[in-house]
């Protein structure tokens, strides 16, 4: 079954799916903040969320360091949020 567009935008709005997708953030940025730390990464994970101009609801997890999320010849690759991501 295909929702219609209304339909996705509904729920899409309704207060407990994004109170649900702002906790699963949540523990993501947990685990991305202990995995950070345990290998001595500092960046800094913070959540944001917010309503896209179409009406979308998002939420993301973000790192402050981009290259410890992919690494560079001089930071070593800790990837935070891909293995938080995966864990939860």
């Amino acid at each position: 079954m295909r929702l219609s567009n209304r339909t996705f935008q509904k729920i899409n709005r309704s207060r407990a799916v994004q109170d649900a997708v702002a906790r699963k953030a949540q523990r993501v940025a947990a685990t991305a903040r202990s995995i950070t730390a345990n290998e001595g990464g500092t960046a800094s994970i913070t959540v944001v969320s917010g309503v896209r101009p179409g009406g979308r609801a998002y939420t993301n997890v973000v790192s402050s360091s981009r290259d410890e999320e992919y690494g560079t010849e001089t930071t070593p690759r800790i990837r935070a949020l891909g293995r938080a991501a995966r864990a939860n």
